[in-house]
Order: structure tokens, then sequence, then C-alpha cells
């Protein structure tokens, strides 16, 4: 049943009038924005929309299936985590991966990550040992889904030890740079070949120190490998060529 609006009807004497309400619920709107924030994210992180590509709200809705208001919505929240950034007065495109910014990001790895490692080398034998097995069942050479779900391992290894840290601030810190650090690796593993193979042997040489309680040499491993996959990224990006922009007919269809 359609809404009555009150002033519509004439007033009786001794009537009290209410207004109808319609039987549609009301659409979540924030749930639609949040919705289409993370999908682009992940969609970013996960490098299937390229650095540097440009972004139309219009392309974007037409595929996600929803109105150009939300899709708005996300590409700011997004620009404020520094994934999107703005093209001059109208429009987004994905934030570049730039050298100077992979080197300040590793280098504030080196300084965050390895606070958790003592913390872990003191955990009970039966959580290190489910922490040190982590990438036993992986082996190389690695397909295309094997990559995928060493990723989310590689995520999940890096935060534990963050974590371990007990330190909030630190967390935070860390928290800060995720998404940028889940970028940095979907870019390198996909492109540079033989990185995941060297990866994995870099973290089965910190678990195997961890294993073994040995701080100094866990600690030693983790940023031996932190400034590998560094050196790997800077390399990676600059034998990457730019990417083709995601070009629009109209340049001021985003405005």
């Amino acid at each position: 049943m359609s809404g009555v609006e009150v002033d519509a009807l004439p007033p009786q004497p001794g009537i009290r009038y209410t207004q109808y309400m319609s039987s549609l619920e009301p659409l979540d709107v924030e749930r639609v924005s949040s919705r289409v924030f993370e999908a682009l994210e992940r969609a970013i992180v996960e490098c299937r929309i390229e650095p540097g590509a440009a972004l139309s709200d219009r392309q974007l809705a037409e595929e996600l299936r929803v109105s150009r208001t939300p899709v708005r919505d996300a590409l700011r929240q997004l620009e404020s985590t520094g994934l999107v950034e703005r093209r001059g007065r109208v429009g987004w495109s994905v934030t570049r991966v730039e050298v100077r910014d992979v080197e300040e990001l590793f280098d504030l790895r080196c300084l965050l990550e390895p606070a958790g490692v003592p913390r872990i080398a003191s955990w009970d034998d039966d959580r290190l040992r489910r922490f040190v097995t982590l990438f036993d069942d992986f082996s190389t050479p690695m397909g295309t889904d094997d990559i995928a779900r060493y990723l989310r391992v590689d995520d999940e290894f890096h935060a534990t030890i963050v974590g371990a840290a007990e330190n909030r601030r630190l967390a935070h810190a860390y928290r800060l740079l995720s998404r940028e650090l889940s970028r940095f690796r979907h870019f390198t593993s996909y492109r540079y070949e033989g990185r995941v193979d060297q990866s994995l042997g870099e973290h089965r040489a910190i678990c195997g120190a961890l294993a073994r309680r040995d701080v100094p040499g866990a600690t030693d491993a983790l940023v031996a490998h932190i400034l590998s996959a560094r050196d790997t990224l800077v390399a990676t990006v600059h034998a990457s060529a730019a990417p083709a922009d995601l070009r629009t007919t109209d340049p001021e269809e985003s405005a």
C-alpha cells in the first residue's frame, strides 16, 4: 500500500489522523556504501584494478549495479586510505606504486615487526608449533590458486608477529600500513617470477629460528626477509611499464 499524506485529507472533527507507513522497508544506504567500498578496496589491493588506473564512477556503478552515489562515497573513503587519488578537478585514479613509498613503508616494517619476535619465542610449545608450521603445506612452484592462499597466510603471519608485541599503538600503526602492504605483495608476487618461491624460503627461515626459540636469529631472518621483499618490489616498480588507464568517453562524466 502506498503512503497517504496527512495534509491531503480534509479535517474532520473528533478524528485523529495518522500518516500511513509504506509496507516497504527502507534500504540501508550505509550498508550499500560499505559493500561498494569493500569490493573496490579488495580489487585495488589484489591489483585486479591496476596501480595508476583511472576510475570512472559511472563505469564502476554499472559494473557493481548500484547508483553512482555509493561509488563516489567509496572513492572518497579510498582516497583517505591512500589507495585512490584525485585526477584533476574530476575523477579519481588508483595510486601508483612509487619507489619512495616502498622504501619508506619497508623501513617502518623493519622498525615495527621485530618487536613481536621475543614474545612469540616465549609462547608455549603447542602455540609456537602451530605458528611455525603455517607454511609447511606449501610447495614450489606455486600455481595461481596457491599463490592467492599463500598471500593470505603471509598477511596473517606478519600481522600475528606485530600483534604478539601486545602494543596497541604499534598495532594501530601497522594496521594503517596493512592495505598498502597487501597491495605491494600482490603487485610483486604476480609480476616477479620466482619471488613467491624465494619468499617461502625466507618465511621458513624465520619459522625455523622461532622453533629453536632463537630470538636474534629470528629477528635477523625477519629483517632480511623484509629487505629482500623491498628490493624485489623496487626492482619490479622500475621494470613495470605504466598500466593502461581505464579511459572514459566523457571526461566530465565523473563530475
